[in-house]
């Protein structure tokens, strides 16, 4: 006889089983919806983050430091662990050192403490020549603090520049920067122009080491500086490196100015380098005259430098007379440089 009895017991573990295998899928579902959303949100904020970080680089290289560190300052509240982030903060604020300038004290306050308290952080995560050059930017900040912000009077830029040597010997910043440093502050020149050469041997970075190089030496009174700026500029000539205008300028009055320098600081140019070296580079400082007084005046000098050379050769006969011959050309122009064909004159006159 049939079993009318309802199959209760075997159709409650049916219907939990459907139930079951219904909230897998409902579960699976959601879970592919949110992995969805997470890759769809992942990758809007990557585009995000590469976007600012492409503009933060792009104000960068235009120079426009303050906005690039804003970038990224914004970028570390939302992330501090941000490597992206942290590491274009500290390149540029080492570009910032390097180019700083300030229209006066009050101005470069604020900007020098957010550069050294970033270049301070960097201290912590990096190592190596990397760290070396963070310590180098530091002490130049610190000099800078100290030059335009006139708030730091203590060892601070030179403890630092000097670190950074200790940790990498060989680091172009640190190397230039000390010597800059140094001629700025009274040191040795012989021992100035070693850390440029050091600097220059790197092969990096240098249109900065130039820049640094060049006024500290043209910017100090002593010997030995002129034969180092007259030697460097020779090597810029020869390599084809760039020169702007005014320090071609600075260089030729430095060097090479019959008017402003005496004999022996003429003398010390000329014998840094290779008499035909000496006179391509004199040729080259001077550049092109403006119009026709200044290509007469420009010629007088030529002359006068070509005597010296002579002289410098041994050539004394031949140097006699060409100093006689500008002497003749200059009668009626009296000056400094008139003065100095003069005194070239008597000079080989009682030797002979």
């Amino acid at each position: 006889m049939p079993d009318d009895t309802p199959k209760t017991g075997k159709a409650w573990p049916f219907v939990m089983n459907w139930t079951g295998r219904i909230s897998a899928v409902i579960g699976l579902g959601a879970s592919i919806v949110g992995g969805v959303t997470w890759l769809v949100t992942h990758h809007h904020h990557k585009v995000e983050h590469q976007a600012q970080i492409a503009q933060a680089q792009s104000a960068s290289t235009q120079g426009q430091y303050p906005a690039a560190l804003q970038i990224y300052g914004d970028m570390l509240k939302s992330d501090p662990l941000d490597p992206d982030a942290l590491n274009g903060q500290l390149t540029t604020a080492q570009l910032w050192v390097e180019k700083f300038s300030a229209p006066d004290r009050d101005a470069a306050a604020p900007a020098l403490d957010q550069l050294m308290a970033i270049l301070t952080a960097g201290l912590t995560r990096t190592r190596g020549s990397q760290n070396a050059s963070v310590q180098a930017h530091l002490g130049w900040a610190h000099w800078l603090n100290q030059r335009i912000a006139e708030r730091e009077f203590g060892p601070a830029a030179e403890q630092n520049l000097r670190a950074a040597l200790a940790a990498d010997p060989h680091n172009v910043y640190g190397n230039a920067m000390l010597g800059n440093w140094s001629l700025q502050n009274g040191g040795s020149v012989p021992d100035a122009v070693q850390l440029f050469n050091t600097a220059i041997g790197t092969g990096q970075a240098r249109p900065f080491v130039r820049e640094l190089q060049l006024a500290g030496l043209t910017g100090r009174e002593a010997p030995g500086a002129r034969a180092a700026a007259f030697s460097a500029a020779n090597q810029m000539r020869i390599g084809g490196e760039p020169i702007d205008p005014d320090t071609r300028r600075r260089l030729a009055t430095f060097c090479c100015d019959p008017t402003l320098n005496d004999h022996t600081q003429l003398v010390e140019s000329l014998t840094s380098v290779p008499a035909s070296d000496a006179w391509s580079t004199c040729l080259w400082l001077d550049g092109s005259p403006s119009d026709a007084d200044a290509a007469q005046s420009q010629a007088l000098h030529h002359a006068f430098i070509q005597a010296n050379l002579a002289e410098i050769a041994g050539q004394k006969q031949p140097a006699l007379a060409q100093y006689r011959q500008l002497q003749q050309q200059l009668a009626r122009q009296p000056g400094s440089l008139l003065d100095s064909v003069n005194a070239a004159i008597a000079r080989l006159s009682a030797a002979h």
